[in-house]
């Protein structure tokens, strides 16, 4: 499954597990339902900026959207590590301008979720 679904698959989740109706999260959002909706469906891209209104308005953190199935289990050394893991052998085949832009973009989305 490729990302934008399973992203959508999440935010849906969660909007549920709130007991929000799509109707009431676009609106938190000052999205329209359908855009949002196709969101949910992950029929549509949504830029850093559109994610940040949405977990906003849900008041979860981006980890809960991208890697669920982590941030629910039980706080461990050994998922943290694991985690620490999975970044770094994703980076290695990385040039320097690419681990740039990815420090920027992690730089924001901290300092978003401070």
């Amino acid at each position: 499954m490729d990302l934008t679904k399973k992203v959508g698959m999440n935010i849906r989740a969660i909007r549920k597990s709130q007991n929000l109706t799509i109707d009431e999260l676009a609106e938190k959002c000052d999205f329209q339902s359908p855009y949002l909706s196709d969101v949910e469906r992950g029929e549509r891209n949504i830029t850093l900026q559109t994610l940040n209104k949405i977990l906003d308005a849900l008041n979860v953190g981006p980890g809960k959207v991208l890697i669920p199935e982590y941030i629910d289990e039980p706080n461990s050394m050994n998922v943290r590590n694991e985690l620490i893991q999975l970044i770094l052998n994703m980076l290695e085949d990385k040039n320097e301008d690419d681990l740039m832009m990815l420090l920027n973009v992690s730089n924001e989305i901290f300092r978003t979720y401070k």
